[in-house]
């Protein structure tokens, strides 16, 4: 991050005494005040002051989570003749910021899906009247007629579309809404559009131009991807459910989960609930809109809270003290991934962000696109691509941090930060696996699958004896391996290296379903105590 310039008391400066008073903001940096420029260069030319009247200037600004993306819209916007539109994907995201700018006595109005007529006319009265000029709103409803007819009749010249990326990541496939944006921003003709994101590889820049700025010149402001506070890991897992338990047992919290699905974030609480007895809560588009607020609150205040969440928690959501951040299932690209695990040290803090990846053993081939077909199949081709791409990163040797910025489009130029592999501590195979293959090594063929998972769970000692000598159960050589695992857990791990061809139950006729090891060189049995 750029180092902060000008005094708050250097005379002649409203900008800075504006940006103290009403968001308590010590300095601008020099990027956030360049974003702001192309507003202030379109009120210049509104009054005669040079460049064309009618022209729209369109930006593209990249900045870091926690950078500051939206004093970039918020404070330009008490000063402009016009309305500032801010388009946001979520309603956690608009409820957030509509929060703070009441905070901050800042006047604005919100335009979202099931509101009363009474709500409405109160809205359209605050802005014909001058009292407010923020609006916020999502895609959706800003593609009623009604809403959209009379901010035309007051004049938008700030239109801001924040976590831009959207417009890729979901545009092209459960929000089309997205893409109608181009068509109504044409519509308002705003003299400013800037489209606001963390996150925006090459490819989703482009559509990004495509949707919003309709293949138009735009500027594009962009600051240094990689935060120094992050540390990255990846954790490779045969039962994510058992990593998992331990991640929120060992790591820092406030901790975040995410998940892809309401039914896995809402199951992922459960299980974490029942397996920790931790202060747990989940949270997806799904839930009501008092639940979301209640699920938002609860979290905001907690320092011990877990929260598993889908993407509807991955974007600006404004916790500041997040320490951990965990994906228990990947996300779809590079670019999804960076801007939900930049939701932890938004304080500047120390945060982690730890992967869960399946392991397999092996890396997969990445799928081809861009060959010829309709365009929904390049689509789909294209989707498959990055997030196949994104595997890579969790599969790969190396550095995570120059991984994920080579992802981006981007080299390091300075020493990682921080990650497992720099760190020395890069977990080679999964937790577990070691110890199974130890067991049926040394018991090849003895056991069947319910008799082996007891054994490998059993702790007939009560416990270990001091010096840490694992002490020897009389049932068999190697029982009492994975005492702390969970019996579920352990047919999770067994389950996986069957299918990945490690162990294999016997199908003969003599010693049938009997578990017998495939290749005793791939792991080197560790002695038992």
């Amino acid at each position: 991050m750029e180092s902060p310039v000008e005094p708050l008391d250097r005379e002649g400066d409203p900008l800075l005494s504006l940006a103290k008073k009403q968001f308590g903001i010590e300095y601008l940096f020099p990027l956030q005040r360049m974003a702001m420029a192309a507003v202030f260069d379109a009120v210049d030319a509104g009054n005669g002051a040079g460049g064309a009247e009618d022209a729209a200037f369109r930006q593209l600004v990249l900045f870091p989570t926690g950078f500051g993306k939206s004093l970039c819209f918020q404070l330009p916007a008490l000063f402009l003749p016009g309305i500032t539109l801010i388009i946001y994907p979520l309603l956690a995201l608009m409820n957030d910021q509509k929060r703070s700018l009441d905070r901050r006595g800042i006047p604005s109005c919100l335009f979202r899906g099931g509101m009363d007529e009474g709500e409405r006319q109160k809205a359209f009265a605050s802005l014909e009247s001058g009292a407010s000029k923020i609006v916020i709103t999502n895609p959706e409803s800003l593609a009623g007629q009604r809403l959209r007819s009379f901010l035309a009749s007051q004049g938008v010249f700030h239109l801001a579309i924040d976590e831009a990326h959207c417009v890729s990541e979901w545009g092209e496939t459960f929000r089309p809404s997205y893409l109608d944006l181009g068509t109504h921003i044409a519509a308002l003709a705003p003299k400013v559009i800037s489209a606001f994101t963390a996150t925006a590889s090459p490819t989703v820049a482009e559509a990004i131009a495509r949707h919003l700025f309709g293949g138009e010149p735009y500027r594009l402001i962009t600051a240094d991807m990689d935060k120094p506070n992050i540390r990255y890991s990846v954790e490779p897992t045969m039962s994510p459910l058992h990593t998992l338990t331990r991640l929120v047992k060992e790591k820092e919290k406030p901790l975040l989960v995410f998940d892809q699905s309401r039914s896995g974030v809402r199951h992922l609480c459960e299980e974490i609930s029942g397996r920790t007895g931790m202060p747990v809560k989940f949270y997806h588009a799904g839930l009501a809109r008092g639940e979301k607020e209640a699920v938002e609150r609860w979290f905001m205040e907690s320092d011990v809270g877990i929260l598993t969440a889908t993407c509807a928690y991955g974007m600006g959501v404004d916790k500041r003290n997040i320490r951990t951040v965990i994906h228990f299932s990947p996300p779809a690209s590079v670019e999804a991934y960076l801007q939900e695990a930049g939701r932890g040290g938004r304080d500047g803090g120390p945060a982690e962000a730890v992967l869960l990846h399946t392991w397999s053993g092996r890396t997969q081939p990445l799928a081809e696109c861009g060959k010829p077909g309709t365009s929904e199949t390049q689509a789909e081709a294209l989707r498959e691509r990055r997030k196949e791409s994104f595997l890579g990163y969790a599969q790969g040797a190396g550095c995570r941090r120059e991984a994920l910025l080579r992802l981006m489009g981007s080299e390091m130029d300075s020493p990682c930060a921080g990650c497992d592999h720099c760190e020395g501590i890069r977990r080679s195979v999964p937790e577990g696996l070691d110890e199974l293959m130890e067991f049926f090594a040394l018991n090849d063929g003895r056991f069947i699958r319910g008799q082996a998972s007891a054994l490998l769970a059993m702790n007939p000692s009560g416990g270990h004896p001091p010096g840490g000598m694992r002490r020897e159960p009389p049932a068999c050589a190697g029982a009492g391996l994975l005492a702390d695992w969970e019996h579920k857990d352990i047919e999770e791990l067994y389950g996986r290296a069957v299918r990945q061809g490690y162990l294999e139950p016997i199908k003969g006729y003599f010693r049938k379903g009997r578990i017998r090891i495939l290749d005793r060189n791939f792991f080197s049995p560790h002695p038992v105590s």
